[in-house]
């Protein structure tokens, strides 16, 4: 369970002072999928960069299964995300230089798995995600929605608690953005694992299991599916 409590995030001072995050208190169950919408700049990537430790609030708690994510040390919070959360962008982050399979294996790297386990794990991973066959081709060598599909299983080999995704589909074209969300489904149904993504896709918002609204950096409405 992740727990939200009077979390703030202001930028700058005097005249030049943002609130980009007001007040947001806010639960998410273990295996819930949560879709946060907002127009630009309403606050809901800076809300996702708070919760997910690589930025840091200016005020508030943040309670993973009530260890205080806010007041671990800086070490122990990079620590805390290789083991227990995944991450997805709308433009991959995938190294250039490393292969397919180098790629997906990585997170099992920086937690000290072993290699000969790690490939094993990583194979398997791609097997699900469908790209079993391109293990070996290197990033630029892959469509969009292939590259994607490789985002989503170096998220998830390490068996996060929590995947943040930041407009995943966003960089997709239509037919290949619901292939996405549907795999990020399945593997969510199969896992276990808490979801959470911002979007403007409104198809989505509709499989998630809770929308948040937000503006001006307030959560201005839940809904619930």
């Amino acid at each position: 369970m992740i727990q939200i409590k009077d979390l703030y995030k202001v930028y700058g001072k005097g005249e030049n002072r943002v609130e980009a995050l007001k007040n947001i208190n806010l639960t998410i169950e273990d295996g819930e999928f949560v879709a946060i919408l907002g127009p630009s700049g309403s606050g809901k990537t800076t809300l996702l960069n708070c919760l997910s430790g690589i930025d840091t609030p200016t005020r508030g708690e943040i309670f993973f299964n009530n260890v205080a994510f806010h007041s671990l040390a800086e070490e122990e919070k990079t620590k805390f995300r290789a083991q227990h959360m995944g991450f997805i962008f709308q433009f991959f982050n995938l190294v250039p230089v490393l292969t397919v399979l180098e790629n997906v294996e990585l997170p099992l790297k920086i937690l000290g798995v072993d290699h000969d386990r790690g490939l094993e794990c990583a194979y398997e991973m791609l097997k699900k995600v469908g790209l079993l066959n391109k293990a070996n081709r290197f990033p630029s060598q892959l469509s969009g929605g292939e590259q994607q599909r490789v985002a989503i299983a170096r998220a998830l080999i390490h068996e996060p608690d929590v995947v943040w995704a930041d407009e995943p589909t966003g960089n997709l074209d239509s037919e290949t953005g619901l292939g996405v969300i549907e795999l990020l489904e399945k593997m969510r149904v199969q896992n276990n694992t808490t979801l959470v993504i911002v979007t403007h896709d409104e198809r989505i918002a509709k499989r998630a299991n809770r929308v948040l609204v937000i503006r001006d950096g307030k959560i201005i409405e839940q809904e619930k599916h």
